[in-house]
Parts: C-alpha cells; sequence; structure tokens
C-alpha cells in the first residue's frame, strides 16, 4: 500500500484527522508508572490502548527513548510491534543530511522500526530527502512551517521566505513519487492556508493544537481540501489535567471529534 493510501485509508476508517503524539516524558507520568524504560513500555502501551480505536496515526518523537540509551531503541522496537495494524506512524526524528548518510538513517526507520514516515529537516537539500522517499510506500513530512515562534527566525528570512522555498522544493518531489509531506505549524494559520492554496496536493503534518494553542478550525480545513493529512496533538492527550485513565480517553475522545472530516 502506498504513503498516501495508507494515510487516506486510516484516516477515513476513524473518520478523523487525529495523530497522537507519543512523547514520553518520565517527569509528567501518573504516579504508578515508573521513570524508567519499563515505565515507558508500560505507559506507552496504555495509551495505546486507550486511544488506539479513535487515532488515525502515532508520531513517536525519538528524543524521549533516545533518552535510555540502547533500552529506549529497545522499548521503542517494543512499541512499534504493539501499534495495532492499520494505524500509521510517524517517525519524528526531523533526520536530514548527506545523501549516503541520510540512506542509512532511511534504512534504520524502515528497516529497523518500521517506521510507515519519518519528519525531514531539509537545510540539506533535496538530496538529504530523497533516500526516504525511494521506497513508496513509505514517505516524509518535511519541517515547513514549525509551530515554535522561534522558527521564523530563518523560516520567515528571504524573498521569496524559506518556507515558501521549501514548499516548492517539497512539490517537485512530490509530483515524482506522491509521499512527500509538509510539516506546517497551526500557531501560524495564515501561512497554514497560504501554503495549502499554493500547494494544494501535498499531505500536512499539523503540530500545535493543544498546549500551543493552535488554531483547529485551520487545521482541519487544510486537510479537508486534500480528504488527507494529520493533526497532532502530544501533551494535551498523553499528559491532561484530571485522573488517569478517564483523563486520557476523555482528552482523545474530544479531539477525535473536534478534528473529524
Amino acid at each position: 500500500m502506498k504513503f498516501l493510501e495508507k494515510l487516506r485509508n486510516r484516516s477515513a476508517e476513524v473518520d478523523n484527522y487525529l495523530c497522537v503524539g507519543i512523547d514520553p516524558d518520565p517527569d509528567k507520568f501518573p504516579n504508578q508508572f515508573e521513570k524508567s524504560p519499563q515505565g515507558v513500555l508500560t505507559f506507552c502501551k496504555s495509551l495505546i490502548d486507550i486511544t488506539s480505536k479513535k487515532a488515525a496515526a502515532y508520531k513517536f518523537n525519538l528524543a524521549f527513548f533516545e533518552l535510555w540509551g540502547a533500552k529506549g531503541f529497545e522499548v521503542l522496537s517494543d512499541l512499534m510491534n504493539y501499534v495495532p495494524e492499520g494505524i500509521f506512524t510517524i517517525g519524528d526524528a526531523k533526520k536530514g543530511d548527506i545523501g549516503n548518510s541520510s540512506k542509512f538513517y532511511a534504512r534504520a526507520m524502515y528497516e529497523n522500526f518500521h517506521f510507515d514516515s519519518v519528519t525531514i529537516n531539509p537545510y540539506l537539500g533535496s538530496e538529504s530527502i530523497k533516500p526516504f522517499i525511494k521506497d513508496r510506500t513509505k514517505g516524509v513530512f518535511v519541517l515547513c512551517v514549525t509551530s515554535n515562534p522561534s522558527g521564523r527566525e530563518l523560516q520567515d528570512h528571504g524573498e521569496p521566505k524559506l518556507y515558501q522555498k521549501t514548499a516548492q522544493v517539497c512539490q517537485q518531489l512530490y509530483q515524482k513519487s506522491k509521499n512527500v509531506g509538509l510539516v506546517m505549524g497551526a500557531t501560524k494559520p495564515e501561512q497554514l492556508i497560504e501554503i495549502r492554496r499554493n500547494f494544494p496536493e501535498m499531505p500536512f503534518l499539523i503540530p500545535g493544537i493543544g498546549s500551543q494553542g493552535g488554531t483547529i478550525e485551520a487545521a482541519v480545513q487544510v486537510c479537508n481540501k486534500i480528504e488527507a493529512g494529520l493533526i497532532n496533538v502530544s501533551r494535551g492527550i498523553s499528559f491532561p489535567e484530571g485522573r488517569y485513565p478517564e483523563n486520557i480517553k476523555n482528552a482523545v475522545d474530544k479531539y477525535a471529534d473536534l478534528f473529524s472530516k
């Protein structure tokens, strides 16, 4: 199944664009979970159990697993095997290097961890992206407009602006392989709508909803335009206020409804 096909199929199955970000910060764990690799495994399995019927995708942030060294990567591998079949997965690693290095990063993310997609930092240009899109059953989400405020220091520079040039380069790659998407922060709705208008085909991975205060209406709108895309919520689902596990169940129900197609 090709990249975009799997993304659309899962979104249609659950009737929403919800991506659950898995950022297992041990300092935020409920008291019953150890602050250890085993605690990370147990907490994340519980999170998957609670959310799997509503999630279109899971985005695993590798930083929270690298923290634990080799044991953290074992946990990540176990969790990838635990994700129910059919749910789209993203390795949020923000990779991007010269071509030969990217080739081996791609092999690690796809052959070892079996992610469906990877987030990419495009600063080294198209040669850093191409190894990740050679297999058309896999794909990438390239950083374009990020949700953090200081992203504008570089992304808004120049004419055309760097984020606009990034989208142009990615569109050229997408036209050949159909497995390139963009990371577009919901905290910057004007750019989100602009890039959808100018690049009407590429899927978006949209962070910034929840604790970062992004705009839900614009996020859903740009996904609806092509019946594809993912709107990510991490802390707002993994660590909401209230009593565990009811708080997580209530949060995923809320966001699945807000992000419905």
